[in-house]
C-alpha cells in the first residue's frame, strides 16, 4: 500500500534558496535539452500504438503522394526555367546585340550627314552658325 506524506511549505522553501535557483540555469541545460529531445521523440514514437495501423498506412500513403507530386512539380518548374532562360539567351541576346549595332550605324550615318552639310555650306554660313550662340560678356 502507498503511504502519502504531507510536506510543509516551510520545508520546501528551506531546500530551494536563491543560490540553488541560479545553479538551475547552468551548463547542464545542454544535457537537459538532449534529454528533452529524446523524450519528445519517444513520445511521438509511442503514438504509433495509439493510431491504428490502417490509419497510419493511409496517412503515410497520402504523404508519399503529396511528396511525389511536389517533387514532380519542382522538377518540371526547374526544367521549364532552364528551357526559358537558355532560349532567351540563344534567341534574344543576339537580337539585342544586332539592334545595338544597328543603332550605332544610324548614329554614324547622322554624323556623316552633318559633316557633309557643314563642308558643303559656304564659309559665311558656317561662321553664322558657329557664332549663333555667344556666351555673355563677349
Amino acid at each position: 500500500m502507498v503511504k502519502l506524506e504531507e510536506v510543509s511549505l516551510d520545508h520546501v522553501e528551506e531546500e530551494y534558496t536563491d543560490t540553488d535557483s541560479s545553479s538551475v540555469y547552468s551548463s547542464d541545460d545542454d544535457e537537459d535539452d538532449v534529454d528533452n529531445i529524446e523524450s519528445i521523440l519517444d513520445r511521438v514514437w509511442a503514438l504509433q500504438d495509439v493510431i491504428p495501423a490502417k490509419t497510419r498506412k493511409s496517412i503515410a500513403d497520402k504523404c508519399s503522394t503529396v511528396y511525389g507530386w511536389g517533387k514532380t512539380s519542382a522538377n518540371f518548374l526547374g526544367n521549364s526555367a532552364w528551357v526559358l532562360t537558355t532560349s532567351a539567351l540563344l534567341l534574344v541576346l543576339p537580337l539585342m546585340i544586332e539592334l545595338e549595332h544597328e543603332q550605332g550605324l544610324i548614329e554614324y550615318e547622322k554624323m556623316q550627314q552633318q559633316s557633309t552639310q557643314m563642308l558643303s555650306q559656304p564659309a559665311g554660313q558656317q561662321k553664322k552658325q558657329a557664332s549663333g550662340i555667344v556666351p555673355p560678356g563677349f
